[in-house]
């Protein structure tokens, strides 16, 4: 097996329940549910992953760390290492896609402009955005470098597997543009709370991956 990226999106917080577009640091924590959410996703990684996981890394949004912190820790008591086996770091630029003047809103106008937002990211659209946000190239920018260097400090090719705790709309994007999976399924396949896409890089350039796993869906070929 090759060694595989899990993107993992964080736990419910706060402004998901109130339905607000949260995209800059240092964000809402995490409800009693994302918690919970956190804590199970750590089990389900440590059955998923098991002996192959290398590292866990988390955006520097407090959601994202507070996912991690637990996840890990859950896995590492399901796998019966101590604290700390699974080494665990906050890097820049995988942060959310950031929305702009739409940030904080949660109103009917402001989830249709970034629902029209998000449609044009997937696809590729250079133009696609909100006002004072970012481009898909914006985010490709910051968050292929990330995943670069961390490539670099892990061999993929050893069958291990490392998880990055990310967000739920810039997931989609880098996944979809990093293996060129339909952007219709990945814009109609939800990315749930503690959810998770799985890339195989397989030593390809950017754009070639292979995604293995898109959350509970079926992929489109697998249909």
């Amino acid at each position: 097996m090759a060694g595989r990226i899990i993107l993992l999106r964080h736990g419910q917080t706060h402004n998901n329940v109130k339905h607000l577009l949260d995209t800059r640091p240092p964000g809402a924590e995490l409800t009693d549910l994302g918690r919970k959410q956190a804590l199970e996703v750590g089990h389900e990684l440590a059955t998923y992953s098991g002996e192959r996981l290398a590292h866990v890394y988390s955006s520097i949004v407090l959601r994202a760390q507070q996912t991690a912190v637990l996840a890990t820790s859950t896995f590492e008591k399901a796998r019966d290492l101590h604290a700390g086996a699974i080494p665990l770091d906050v890097v820049q630029g995988i942060q959310e896609i950031n929305v702009g003047d739409f940030e904080m809103r949660g109103d009917e106008e402001a989830h249709m402009n970034y629902s029209r937002a998000l449609n044009g990211w997937l696809h590729g659209d250079p133009t696609a955005g909100l006002p004072g946000g970012e481009t898909y190239q914006d985010v490709l920018n910051r968050y292929q470098p990330t995943l670069d260097r961390i490539m670099d400090s892990h061999d993929l090719d050893d069958d291990r597997d490392v998880a990055v705790v990310s967000h739920g709309a810039v997931i989609r994007i880098v996944a979809t543009h990093a293996t060129g999976v339909d952007p219709n399924f990945a814009f109609n396949t939800y990315l749930g709370n503690c959810r998770f896409v799985v890339l195989e890089p397989n030593g390809k350039k950017f754009g070639q991956w292979d995604v293995v796993r898109w959350t509970d869906s079926p992929l489109p070929w697998q249909e």
